[in-house]
């Protein structure tokens, strides 16, 4: 069956070259069929139940724990930003190795079953500091407009997405990884309207990108933020949290992308904190309803987020404007599935029984297996325990296998048994 072996110099994946073994009969790719209203990924009907975890947050040394919870509470693809400060502290310096190693990242997610939906910025918000800017910025010229299409201020940008994509490229759906979508921007709308800007944007990770993935935007659910955050040729997604009738707030959606699946890309299960504020909570009820209705409708759906992690050292962000100042406290926990330290609540288990009742009633990708894209010609190892053992319920009840969408038993998923077989739910 695996009749091709596809060598790929992966230049920008740790300099090496790495082989990628490739099924004859599978055309890999990520597109909309917009008259029924769905994703298709490599040519199946599916849709995504996605979670928040930026590798920023948590050292490298837990990434794959966290991604093996996530996936066990039923998810098939995770969401993270690319934070331009973290990997360019300086004009001439550039860091991809550590806790910076976003190769690494994105190996583990294909390894681990899952998805990515990648959010490259450059201005990523996330409540971090300077929204994810290198602080460099500010010193080459006190005239330069962030956030606009200034040529003063986009010089540097275009280096900086020409670096990230010269590292993931190979990881594209299209060429065989786990990329299916690339965020353009963060929420524009709310914050002007220099559509020059955000149509430079798209032009440059088009450019990257090709149809290999993608792009998509993601605005607040209002008007006003769709009209300025909605790009020609991008697809428009939104967010919202408990507080909001699916429904009803899907229709606002239906005003600027009239065709195409439904997606709420920042589902809110918590919330961030301020300094001298109660911990923020969300009640795992509300969240469970929210969720459902969501699903219930067939929409794909990030949750953000789903394991915060820490705001290290002084990377805390921090809202306000000329008259407030709030700063966001160091843990970013969020109140989210997964404890800041990885555990998992009683909100992750409820999550979880939600996401196990829409299981086969969306895609037909499930149906087909799908193989590993080892980028560097790994395997999963043998030496893990499966995705239903790593996580159980402190009650002492076991996490259910998935069931396929063909209806068999619950399947035991043993790492080294599978090849990353991507999903629908």
């Amino acid at each position: 069956m695996w009749s091709v072996l596809l060598t790929l110099a992966a230049t920008g994946a740790l300099g090496e070259v790495v082989n990628v073994p490739v099924n004859n009969d599978t055309k890999f790719g990520f597109e909309i069929d917009y008259a029924d209203n769905q994703f298709l990924l490599d040519g199946k009907p599916f849709r995504y139940v996605s979670g928040s975890f930026h590798y920023f947050r948590t050292p490298r040394q837990y990434w794959r724990d966290r991604m093996r919870k996530m996936r066990a509470a039923g998810l098939n693809a995770i969401s993270t930003y690319v934070e331009w400060s973290l990997h360019q502290p300086k004009e001439d310096e550039w860091h991809w190795t550590g806790d910076a190693d976003l190769v690494e990242f994105l190996n583990i997610a294909q390894e681990e079953d899952l998805l990515v939906l990648l959010r490259p910025g450059p201005y990523i918000c996330a409540e971090r500091d300077f929204g994810g800017f290198p602080y460099w910025l500010l010193t080459r010229d006190p005239n330069m407009r962030l956030r606009t299409n200034d040529p003063r201020y986009m010089q540097y940008v275009e280096k900086y997405l020409t670096e990230v994509f010269n590292k993931v490229k190979p990881y594209l759906r299209g060429n065989g990884g786990p990329i299916i979508m690339v965020q353009v921007e963060n929420e524009y709308g709310s914050y002007a309207c220099d559509t020059d800007y955000t149509s430079r944007l798209r032009d440059i990770m088009k450019q990257n990108v090709g149809n290999n993935a993608l792009l998509y935007t993601t605005d607040g659910s209002n008007v006003n933020a769709l009209r300025c955050g909605y790009i020609p040729r991008v697809y428009t997604t939104i967010d919202f949290g408990t507080n909001m009738n699916a429904t009803k707030t899907f229709q606002v959606m239906r005003l600027y992308q009239p065709r195409g699946p439904l997606v709420n890309s920042e589902f809110y299960p918590g919330w961030l904190t301020h300094w001298q504020e109660p911990f923020q909570r969300v009640n795992s009820g509300a969240v469970t309803r929210s969720l459902d209705e969501i699903l219930s409708l067939g929409a794909s759906v990030n949750i953000y987020m789903f394991h915060g992690g820490t705001n290290f050292g002084y990377t805390s962000g921090a809202n306000g404007d000329e008259n407030s100042f709030s700063p966001h406290i160091t843990s970013y926990d969020y109140d989210a599935p997964l404890t800041e330290a990885g555990d998992p609540t009683p909100k992750y288990f409820e999550i979880r029984n939600v996401i196990a009742k829409t299981r086969g009633s969306c895609d037909s990708a499930r149906g087909r297996p799908r193989q590993s894209v080892g980028l560097r010609g790994r395997q999963p190892s043998r030496n893990f325990k499966s995705h239903q053992e790593h996580v159980r319920p402190k009650s002492g009840g076991a996490l259910r296998g998935t069931t396929e969408a063909t209806g068999r038993e619950p399947r035991k998923i043993e790492l080294w048994k599978r090849t990353a077989r991507f999903e629908g739910i």
